[in-house]
């Protein structure tokens, strides 16, 4: 599977559903988890990537840990919730955690949506997710030849949703900087160690997303079979995961266009007011040579 278990962690994935509810921490903020869900083979791994982790658990592609709910993710780690219901639960309302992320932000309602499982004695799957959690009403046979696909674009969703929160902060970076980027001035050059961190997280963010993109592209790079790949589109489609990665890619744009004037503005102010203070420097070396050659021609 494509969903990878650590070298910890005996089992299966499918037997996630038996401990009823499962955390989902985010590793993305974490450098050095970063192979974890950038790396396709758990063998390739250094060990040390499973340092720090707050238990044994599942590794994401789209940079999340799945473990179990009794983990403490830690202060600095955003994490969700999944849980599993069995059919007949279905009509209960959803937690009202749900629509609430970890990262602040509300980009998305709560969504239901239906997948037929392979074998049509196992009954459907239903899926609700919202941007806070998931709640997965299933049996275990459904589960069993479905778990891939309905986690892959449940993390798919989650990142998209921690993407929005991180474009949504340096929009608003990028709307307090449009000064520097229109007529940068002396307070440009005094703001811009804090100008080019913005500017790197912005670059930071542009070359994961592609990544993070990649299984509405390609969803047999991610999963382990064509079974699961189709099922993989279906939720997309019904979760409108498509038309959210076009939001994604034009909101990224204008952030990264706004950065790239700033850059731009900055060296190109940098390299004048070097300029300047050359020129300042060589005025004043005339004028003290001008005034040595009066005080020798001219004084006492």
């Amino acid at each position: 599977m494509k969903v990878h278990v650590a070298p910890t962690t005996p089992g299966e994935i499918v037997e996630l559903s038996e401990l009823k509810t499962i955390q989902v921490i985010d590793l993305v903020q974490v450098p050095i988890h970063r192979p974890l869900w950038r790396s396709d083979r758990a063998a390739t791994l250094d060990p040390s990537c499973f340092l720090g982790l707050p238990g044994p658990g599942y590794r994401s592609p789209m940079g999340f840990w799945l473990t179990s709910s009794e983990t403490p993710a830690g202060p600095s780690r955003p994490s969700r919730t999944i849980t599993f219901a069995a059919h007949g639960e279905e009509s209960t309302p959803p937690p009202p955690s749900l629509n609430l992320a970890p990262e602040g932000n509300q980009s998305r309602p709560i969504q239901t949506v239906r997948v037929k499982a392979i074998n049509a004695a196992d009954g459907d799957v239903l899926l609700t997710i919202g941007p806070g959690g998931a709640r997965i009403v299933t049996t275990l046979g459904a589960w069993k030849s479905m778990a891939e696909p309905i986690l892959l674009v449940a993390c798919q969703y989650w990142r998209f949703s921690a993407i929005d929160a991180e474009l949504d902060r340096l929009a608003a970076l990028a709307k307090g900087d449009l000064g520097h980027a229109t007529m940068p001035g002396p307070a440009s050059l005094r703001a811009s160690r804090a100008l080019a961190r913005n500017a790197e997280a912005v670059r930071v963010l542009l070359l994961d997303i592609p990544h993070f993109e990649g299984p509405l592209t390609d969803p047999y790079h991610y999963c382990s079979t064509e079974r699961s790949a189709q099922v993989f589109e279906t939720l997309a489609e019904k979760l409108h995961l498509e038309e959210w990665c076009e939001l994604i890619d034009e909101h990224c744009e204008a952030v990264e266009d706004t950065y790239e004037a700033v850059t731009e503005k900055l060296f190109e102010y940098k390299n004048f007011a070097w300029e300047a203070f050359l020129e300042v420097i060589i005025v004043l070396i005339l004028l003290g040579e001008l005034g040595l050659m009066i005080w020798e021609n001219f004084g006492p």
